[in-house]
């Protein structure tokens, strides 16, 4: 009787984590297959490939010498329209609307996750894998994504609208493992990528420059409107609210205004608004539910939210779940609540289901 057990589709980059993913699956017994997704054509933007983008062309070349390395078949799989209408796409568009999108919750949600379940049938795998600091919770038939061990590295909030029935077939192996017990072992097994750089935050912005991207790839025009106070005092120009976001000062220094911050953008004025950063400040916000309101509702209340990716656990209390969303209230006031980025729901570090912010809420009466 063979000890191989199922057989795991991996999805793997070209970095260090998926890298070990795939070896660590293979450690314990699983008959693995490497799947990379092409998902931009970085020749677009005369790009060098392997700058910190994610599934450039050194990317794919380090993911089949991964493979080769591990004895293990790997496959190539051309994703670059899909992304580009559901990732890129969302993008520029939340940028014309005055939001901060965040499109590594998008690709996960409407990319990454459902091709690896189609190619898992056409290769007969039984599981898929990434390489994602999260880890996997069941809960009777219920499944959930949960913080990781290394929570400097945790990326569950990204993985928020991955479906129950897309959780049931995946495998997180790095969700126990911190970031340099993952090095450790590409190094210990040879892998050429064990001091690989992280990728940028971004995969297909040009060295973060969203001004140039937004401009040259999201066909987003320069297009002025006022810098205002929140009393409606004219200030200056700007030339165009795709360029600001909540919160920042940057690009405020050229205009004149060293002593204010974004409060929020307008599309529909085409204004930006500025003020003190006291202003910044709300108790709440309200978020449209896009998974898991069911979890929500059973809560009992008492919950962490995450405003953004890099954002500590807040503790707050749901308020009420309407038809314009789910409204939460912060235990303490909270800078910066930005529409566009993520809410993101825990209990305990349990993922209970988030969704895109509408709008902060500045009191509760």
């Amino acid at each position: 009787m063979s000890d191989v057990k199922e057989r795991v589709l991996v999805a793997m980059s070209g970095g260090v984590d998926s890298s070990v993913a795939a070896a660590l699956l293979q450690e314990q017994g699983y008959e693995v297959i490497g799947i990379t997704f092409q998902l931009y054509d970085y020749s677009r933007i005369n790009r060098k490939a392997g700058k910190g983008s994610c599934c450039s062309i050194e990317d794919v070349t380090d993911a089949r010498s991964v493979c080769q390395k591990l004895g293990i078949k790997h496959y190539l799989m051309d994703s670059r329209e899909r992304f580009q209408k559901r990732v890129v796409n969302y993008f520029t568009e939340s940028y014309k609307a005055g939001k901060t999108p965040n499109p590594c919750v998008a690709c996960n949600t409407f990319i990454k996750f459902d091709e690896l379940a189609e190619y898992t049938g056409i290769t007969g795998a039984q599981k898929f894998a990434t390489g994602h600091y999260a880890r996997l919770v069941q809960e009777g038939d219920q499944y959930y994504v949960a913080a990781a061990k290394d929570l400097s590295k945790d990326q569950s909030y990204f993985l928020m609208g991955v479906s129950q029935e897309r959780l049931k077939a995946c495998i997180f192996p790095l969700g126990n493992f911190t970031k340099d017990e993952i090095r450790a072992k590409a190094e210990s097994l040879g892998l050429q990528v064990s001091n690989k750089p992280d990728s940028q935050e971004v995969c297909f912005i040009p060295n973060n420059n969203y001004r140039d991207f937004l401009k040259n790839e999201g066909g987003l025009s320069d297009d002025p409107g006022r810098v205002v106070t929140e009393e409606g005092e004219v200030l200056a120009n700007h030339p165009g609210i795709h360029y600001f976001t909540v919160g920042q000062k940057k690009g405020l220094g050229p205009l004149g205004l060293h002593h204010y911050v974004v409060v929020r953008t307008d599309p529909t004025t085409k204004e930006v608004v500025v003020g003190v950063d006291r202003s910044l400040f709300s108790e709440g916000l309200i978020f449209e539910s896009v998974q898991s309101s069911a979890a929500l509702a059973s809560s009992g209340g008492e919950i962490r939210v995450k405003i953004r990716s890099r954002s500590a656990f807040i503790p707050a209390k749901i308020m009420g779940l309407g038809a314009e969303g789910v409204t939460l209230k912060f235990d303490e006031p909270q800078r910066a609540v930005t529409p566009g980025q993520f809410a993101v729901v825990y209990k305990e570090n349990k993922v209970l289901g988030g969704g895109p912010i509408l709008r902060p809420v500045a009191t509760f009466a």
